[in-house]
């Protein structure tokens, strides 16, 4: 039994709320983060796990098909944009920059995907010239021999870039999906209504002090499919996204567990993953199951990383490859599956 140690907060003048202090402090740090779109700290991001999950005992794996140009594509929460490709980005952790066997350079894109939607025909657009720009094959509009690996609402962008016609994928081309919300978040329909004041009171006080309200552009525009937040426009480019996704996507990797590996972020991951209320329990805390794998068959996927399509245990941060692998869960491997999906 965990003993919660309780805090008085002022919440305005002359009304205070008794609240475990534990729940806030988990809330105020990566809650910021998770439900906001804003990126961890660089202090909690570097902080390494308490055990070596490497695979030194392990064999690697090698390229089983053509090395070619990979061009990582990030989801929400940068502010920042950069006007060229970059060749390292702490969204991604530091663990995968040595497990690309088949990535014969590595670049990252790094836009700002706080104040943009990723429906907005600009943002789609930069999306597409950020993965032209890697491979010499590449032409205006099509990309060629380029391996292009997206997660979460980077997902949404490259798709919808596809389904409008900014850009086009050659069969000579790999895209890999991670953790998409292919139908949105039920994240930002909990935010907006938090911030609209229509959720549990406390929780819309924590989000305040917390700095969650208001919702950012980004965040909002992950609203759920049909959902109260969303609109007719939006659930028609949802629609075109997935079908795009369905089509063109060779290999995904998407968590039905949002606990996933042991990290400086797990705990609160658990806390802000467990407050939301998703409309199922298979989740990486931020994106359901079957939003990530819109009408593809379950059982496509399996539960190791030897699987083209992998049901994992890992949280939505986890799928950065922040954390890199466990030790013996084949469920919670996301780096070896890349290194060896190729």
């Amino acid at each position: 039994m965990i003993s919660l140690k309780h805090r008085i907060i002022s919440l305005s003048p002359g009304k205070k709320i008794v609240v475990p202090g534990k729940i806030l402090s988990m809330v105020s740090s990566i809650g910021r983060a998770l439900l906001t779109g804003q990126p961890i700290s660089n202090r909690s991001r570097k902080l390494k796990s308490a055990f070596d999950f490497s695979f030194r005992d392990k064999s690697s794996c090698s390229c089983m098909s053509t090395p070619r140009p990979c061009i990582f594509i990030h989801g929400l929460g940068v502010k920042e944009e950069m006007p060229e490709n970059e060749d390292t980005f702490s969204y991604w952790g530091d663990s995968i920059i040595d497990h690309t066997p088949c990535c014969s350079s590595v670049k990252f894109a790094h836009l700002n995907t706080v104040d943009n939607a990723w429906t907005n025909e600009t943002q789609q657009a930069k999306v597409c010239n950020r993965a032209l720009a890697v491979s010499t094959t590449s032409t205006d509009l099509v990309i060629t021999d380029t391996i292009v690996i997206t997660h979460s609402m980077g997902n949404l962008m490259f798709a919808g870039a596809l389904a409008t016609g900014k850009c086009s994928l050659h069969s000579s081309s790999t895209w890999v999906g991670i953790a998409g919300p292919m139908t949105g978040s039920m994240a930002s329909d909990f935010v907006q209504e938090s911030c609209a004041g229509d959720t549990n009171w406390f929780w819309e006080k924590v989000g305040d002090i917390s700095g969650r309200c208001p919702p950012n552009t980004g965040l909002k525009s992950l609203a759920f499919e049909n959902g109260n937040f969303s609109s007719i426009p939006l659930n028609e480019a949802y629609a075109a996204a997935q079908e795009t996704y369905r089509n063109s996507v060779y290999a995904l990797m998407c968590g039905y567990g949002h606990t996933g590996i042991t990290s400086k972020y797990q705990a609160e991951f658990w806390a802000v993953g467990s407050s939301i209320p998703h409309k199922s329990k298979e989740n990486d805390g931020m994106v359901e199951f079957q939003s990530c794998a819109p009408g593809i068959p379950e059982s496509q996927f399996g539960d190791s990383y030897r699987d083209r399509f992998y049901k994992t245990k890992l949280n939505h941060y986890d799928m950065q490859f922040k954390a890199g692998d466990a030790l013996l869960d084949e469920a919670k491997m996301p780096v070896k599956w890349f290194e060896c999906l190729l």
